[in-house]
């Protein structure tokens, strides 16, 4: 983090108070045994850090698509406090803890991310901040913008080459990083003399050292008459219920520019099957479209695309919804975002998304393919953009080994920011990097 956050952590340790959750030597225990997908987690207050004018110590679990749970403790001081939740479904939950004095006013809070396994007690340590008497809190979270984070270009980059891939391409672009069974993952595009692309795959221990999963692509365009039967270009790629889904942009023979937006499946991510037909169609308004992101909120998938009309080449942010991942429909109040300010030249791209304490984060790209901006919302679909935009620019590169940078792809792993990125080389191709969030 950058000056601000230090003297903020200066600020935690002379006002704060910490509460200790389960037993402080064993991040997991095994005395809870109980096991059908659900997790127990502890929070205990020790004796002797509890101020005296705190009489209330409230948490709060939350988690998209599950019921919020809360439990509160009235502690005394000089004694400890439990707060338990029991039967808490497995998954990535946001933990919120407030201690209130006895009119009512929180005095102290804090924030944390945490994993709850099945049949397993889950203890995390948390710092309690005070706040200025119920008027105000201090949280700590990462937050985009020059201000708060500064975006440290790794200096090895570029991490993939068009040198790394033993069949010949002009490019490596459009990399789309996932984090699955503490194996990085990454599907990117390639780009040949005919104007034609596929997407390829690979592993990596450490997300910057990569080697390919597969020896060929492992998506490639459909059979003449199909409609992507020209190319396929890279989307975006999670996973549910054990399978991956790939949304893809396809395009059609002989190229009409016209793009689409399509489905695969896959059980290992390299063996993949198409779905016959585009989920989301072109019209003349949208004419050119390009996927980057899907968010599930309360059991309904968002995607989110930029779109230009027929012939002109500016773009801006879009959403569509979608009950079952197949069937969409686009959002009435499109676009969501567009291009307004100076830096952004009158066209945005590529959005990504990541959620990070109950709150959304994007990315995108301006039109000249020199910057990355971000923004953020509650809810999906209001998204307000950073004050300090863009946060990541040309100047931020190291050894000015790229030119362009473009489909920045923001990868969240625990409290861990990168975004890999497509940087236009000093040798008039496409390669894939990866900064820091520091």
């Amino acid at each position: 983090m950058g000056v601000t956050m230090k003297k903020v952590l200066s600020l935690i340790l002379i006002i704060s108070f910490p509460i200790y959750f389960g037993c402080s030597n064993n991040l997991v225990s095994p005395a809870y045994t109980n096991s059908n997908n659900f997790g127990q987690v502890t929070l205990k207050i020790s004796s002797d850090s509890i101020p005296n004018n705190i009489v209330k110590v409230t948490a709060i679990l939350s988690k998209s698509g599950e019921d919020t749970l809360t439990t509160s403790v009235e502690p005394i001081s000089g004694s400890s406090a439990n707060l338990n939740f029991t039967n808490v479904p497995v998954g990535s939950w946001h933990l919120k803890v407030n201690a209130e004095n006895n009119n009512g006013l929180i005095l102290y809070t804090g924030n944390t991310d945490i994993q709850v396994n099945d049949g397993e007690v889950t203890n995390v340590s948390l710092t309690l901040i005070q706040t200025d008497q119920g008027t105000g809190s201090i949280f700590i979270q990462v937050n985009w913008g020059n201000s708060n984070t500064n975006w440290i270009d790794y200096s090895n980059n570029p991490v993939l080459s068009v040198k790394d891939i033993p069949y010949f391409t002009l490019s490596v672009d459009q990399g789309q990083v996932f984090y699955d069974d503490g194996i990085y993952k990454m599907w990117f595009m390639n780009l040949y003399y005919n104007g034609r692309t596929n997407i390829s795959y690979a592993e990596s221990n450490d997300g910057l050292i990569w080697h390919l999963g597969s020896s060929e692509p492992v998506l490639t365009a459909g059979q003449p008459g199909d409609w992507d039967d020209n190319s396929v270009e890279m989307g975006y790629v999670f996973k549910e219920n054990g399978s991956y889904k790939l949304y893809y942009v396809g395009t059609r023979e002989p190229h009409t520019g016209m793009r689409q937006i399509g489905l695969a499946i896959s059980q290992d991510g390299i063996n993949w099957e198409k779905y016959p037909d585009p989920v989301l169609e072109s019209d003349s308004s949208q004419w050119y479209l390009g996927i980057h992101a899907i968010l599930k909120i309360n059991n309904v998938y968002y995607m989110y695309y930029d779109a230009s009309p027929e012939n002109e080449y500016t773009f801006n942010i879009n959403l569509a919804t979608s009950s079952d991942g197949i069937h969409w429909t686009k959002y009435k109040g499109n676009p969501i975002l567009t291009a307004n300010q100076s830096w952004e030249q009158g066209s945005i791209e590529y959005p990504t998304i990541t959620n990070y304490k109950n709150r959304y984060m994007m990315t995108y790209t301006n039109g000249l393919q020199k910057a990355v901006g971000a923004a953020y919302s509650d809810d999906g679909i209001i998204w307000n953009k950073e004050s300090n935009n863009p946060v990541f620019t040309l100047t931020n590169i190291k050894n000015n080994w790229c030119t362009k940078i473009s489909y920045p792809y923001l990868l969240r792993v625990g409290n861990e920011f990168r975004v890999y990125y497509s940087g236009y080389g000093t040798d008039n191709q496409f390669h894939l990097a990866v900064a820091f969030g520091q």
